[in-house]
């Protein structure tokens, strides 16, 4: 097989990943409407299972994040494109804050995924310039925050984003830096192993040929707009079926 590295725009693999945890990301948003509404009972917020199910789509999300901007700096690096995915990115997050405010201001999104992605993707242009050993050492500190380094002087609203709060905010989406930015710092590490590793042309070059995973990758590679739609019409679907079931 061809070595890859370096000379795609995009890679089969990381859309996939991508695809699978929007996918994880639909089902666990209808789970919540379904409650809301009262048309089923899951504890998504108080179930172990349901809490890392939400964790494990973040994850994903959050560590092809890092890895692919590894793979991204191999390429020229084009400040525009960087600047204008990066307002695409902030303006959803807006709207994201916006719409949930009018929802539910008690609950509002005001540092959900989206927003992490927009600041991580800041962070990340110097954070990519570290060695492995220090970012990693940068993680587990991260990690080890909110339990080691919560303090009232972080509580208040301004400074939420933080993660250092000793007690979390009502947010249906939160999303803070710690411990979260440790995944893309991970990701990134992760991802210079693999682009040094042998089994990087068979993963980078991977390119799927079953309709259903090319139906994920698609999912993937639009991620960003099926998340923007996709609660919007399952909740308003439900909103209807519950003011006719009324």
């Amino acid at each position: 097989m061809n070595d890859v590295r370096g000379k795609q725009s995009r890679y089969a693999i990381f859309d996939t990943i991508r695809g699978v945890a929007i996918l994880m990301m639909i089902v666990y948003h209808f789970s919540w409407d379904l409650t809301f509404f009262g048309f089923a009972d899951f504890r998504i917020f108080t179930d172990p299972w349901w809490i890392w199910f939400a964790n494990v789509i973040v994850i994903m999300i959050l560590g092809v994040m890092g890895v692919s901007q590894v793979m991204a700096r191999q390429r020229k690096f084009d400040l525009r494109v960087f600047l204008r995915r990066f307002a695409l990115i902030a303006s959803c997050a807006g709207a994201v804050s916006l719409a949930t405010w009018f929802l539910d201001p008690g609950t509002f999104v005001f540092f959900g995924i989206l927003h992490h992605i927009a600041l991580a993707s800041l962070l990340i242009t110097g954070a990519i310039l570290l060695p492995s050993g220090l970012l990693i050492a940068l993680a587990v500190l991260l990690l080890a925050a909110p339990h080691y380094f919560t303090a009232t002087m972080f509580a208040p609203d301004w400074l939420l984003w933080l993660g250092l709060s000793p007690s979390a905010p009502a947010a249906v989406d939160y999303v803070p830096v710690a411990p979260w930015f440790a995944v893309p710092l991970l990701g990134i590490a992760a991802g210079r192993w693999l682009f040094q590793s042998r089994v990087a042309p068979a993963v980078l070059g991977w390119n799927p040929q079953n309709i259903v995973m090319q139906i994920v990758r698609f999912a993937g590679r639009n991620s960003l707009v099926i998340y923007m739609v996709h609660q919007p019409i399952l909740y308003g679907g439900l909103y209807i079926a519950f003011e006719i079931s009324r």
